[in-house]
This record gives C-alpha cells, structure tokens and sequence, in this order.
C-alpha cells in the first residue's frame, strides 16, 4: 500500500490488516534513489519498523517490535517481519531488553512485560542471520547505570556497556556493537 505523502505515522493513517506501512519517499529522495519501507507490527498497535536504503548502505530500525508470540515456546524473542526487514541491511538499529530481566533471574520483572521486548542476544543472532555490519541497541531495559528498572531490582547490581555487548555477543554476532546512549551515531562510507 502505497501512501500518498511519503512519511504518515503509522498509527494515524494505515490500516491494521495490512503489513506493508508504507514504500515511497518524498519526490526529491525519490530521485535520489533512496527508497524507503515500513513494516506495521501486530505487537504494539501503531508501531512501525524502517528501512531505508542509501547509497552508503541500509539501514533497519526495529524500534518496539518484538516477536508476536508472547511468551515460549517461540525460537526468539525478535519480530519476523523487522528479521525480513533486516536482512541484507548494514545497520540495525533496536530496542532491547537485558536478560537479566528475564523470569526466573530474582529481578521480579514482569514476566508478560519482558517477553513483549526483544532481547540482546536475540538481536544478536538476527543481527548475524541478516549479515549486518553493526548493531545499535537503543531503548535500553534496564538503563545504563541503573540499580533499578521502576520498582524492580536488578539482580548482581547495575549494567554496563560491557554487559549488553557480551550478551548480542553471545547470540552469534561478531560485527560492531554500539549500545545506544544519548547521541549515540553510526557512520557509514560512502561506498
């Protein structure tokens, strides 16, 4: 479905049975050769995950979305369609949840909130399926530096930098990691 202006948030303007948001871009990019797509998510109504290709390269947001099984059994915790998005792509750009959040690890975390995120090492195995070059985690649960998510402890004390890494790390994915504090950016070379 093609919209007639090149960005309508995907919560106004799209509707829910289709999963093809949107594919233009604005006359100007257009000739430009920088085609965009946007893929609705059952998850979160209103949510939309982003894929632009640039002559440096492509870039996938996955935003909110996760998969849309909410709880186990599933294979992971990432949505198909931001996995569709993503393959081929030199950036992906996601929200993530730690594992340390998960049932089970002393947080108290609810467990219907924690399966509707995606987890790091999730994006990391996508991130290694879909071939990409760097993976920016973004939306951090819990935050940097935090002892606490809202009212829910984190066990073993505040996460790092270090301790999301090594979880993306260990889904598979060997590329550049970049966990998204303020202003964080990725640069890519013309090619």
């Amino acid at each position: 479905m093609v919209l007639p202006t090149w960005c309508r948030y995907a919560g106004t303007s799209v509707p829910r049975d289709r999963s093809l948001t949107w594919s233009a871009a604005p006359t100007n990019r257009r000739r430009r050769g920088i085609p965009s797509v946007a893929e609705n998510s059952p998850r979160i109504p209103g949510h939309a995950s982003y894929r632009v290709d640039t002559p440096a390269g492509s870039v996938v947001i996955g935003g909110d979305a996760g998969n849309d099984l909410f709880a186990p059994p599933r294979t992971s915790s990432i949505s198909e369609q931001v996995e569709k998005l993503a393959m081929g792509a030199d950036v992906i750009v996601h929200s993530v949840i730690h594992p340390v959040m998960a049932p089970g690890q002393g947080s108290g975390f609810p467990a219907p909130i924690y399966y509707r995120q995606s987890t790091s090492s999730d994006l990391g195995a996508m991130a290694k399926r879909a071939g990409a070059k760097h993976l920016m985690l973004t939306h951090l649960i819990p935050p940097l530096g935090a002892e606490r998510q809202g009212p829910y402890k984190l066990p073993g004390g505040a996460l790092t930098e270090a301790d999301y890494r090594k979880t993306a790390q260990q889904g598979g994915f060997a590329g550049n990691i970049v966990v998204g504090t303020d202003l964080a950016s990725i640069r890519l070379p013309a090619k």
